[in-house]
């Protein structure tokens, strides 16, 4: 897991601990984590039916200015919920996204 984390984001590993946050913190955001979330449904087979991408990610539109006014500001202007490496972890072990017990960091 640790290794598509690391190709995908293009991270060092020593970036990811389980709660990295990937909007909050890696600036992942709109069509990138849509990518991403594709990518990753498809290597570990994961049922993502339940999850709202809204509730986590903006659209593509605006997605730097928004993690820019976020990290220069300090706060999430925009309160997406995070979405956290051990969220993805805990899929990938169950074979499908739980909404009600996603992590909050």
């Amino acid at each position: 897991m640790r290794g598509f984390l690391c190709e995908q984001w293009r991270v060092r590993p020593e970036r990811l601990t389980p709660s990295t946050r990937l909007l909050h913190d890696l600036g992942i955001d709109g069509d990138d984590a849509e990518e991403i979330l594709l990518d990753f449904i498809e290597r570990f087979h994961v049922d993502f039916s339940s999850f709202h991408f809204t509730d986590y990610f903006g659209s593509e539109a605006g997605a730097g200015g928004r993690w820019l006014v976020r990290k220069f500001r300090g706060g999430d202007a925009l309160h997406f919920a995070p979405l956290t490496v051990q969220d993805l972890l805990d899929a990938a072990n169950r074979g499908r996204w739980i909404e009600h017990e996603k992590h909050e960091v």
